[in-house]
């Protein structure tokens, strides 16, 4: 059975989101999926009620005016995952920098219904 690694991508600034799609065709990686998807600080600000305080106004702000990030759900082989994450590095800079996103894998050790 072929090796795979599952590779999350959170991008927490949506104008890093085309040009990085676009460096992924470039290298060859296609397929994957994208979900819409809000940080949970931004979700548990609004879904609690502070004495007198616009709680949209919060979670906005958490989120520095973005309401949503971008996570991108990529199944690779294992020799694909470094291109993708260089691909992350080139477009969105480092991770260790404060609000830009996450990115994480983990091994796969089953899977059904990938085509060629």
């Amino acid at each position: 059975m072929i090796s795979m690694e599952a590779l999350f991508i959170v991008i927490n600034h949506e104008e890093h989101f085309q040009e990085l799609l676009t460096e992924f065709a470039k290298e060859g990686i296609r397929g994957g999926t994208i979900f819409e998807t809000e940080g949970l600080a931004a979700t548990q600000a609004a879904s609690h009620s502070t004495s007198g305080l616009d709680m949209e106004y919060f979670r906005l702000f958490l989120n520095e005016g973005r309401p949503y990030n971008k996570t991108i759900l990529l199944l690779l082989k294992e020799e694909q995952v470094q291109v993708a994450k260089q691909c992350v590095h080139r477009i969105v800079g480092s991770l260790d920098r404060e609000n830009v996103g996450i990115m994480f894998s983990f091994n796969v050790t089953g899977f059904e219904g990938l085509t060629k």
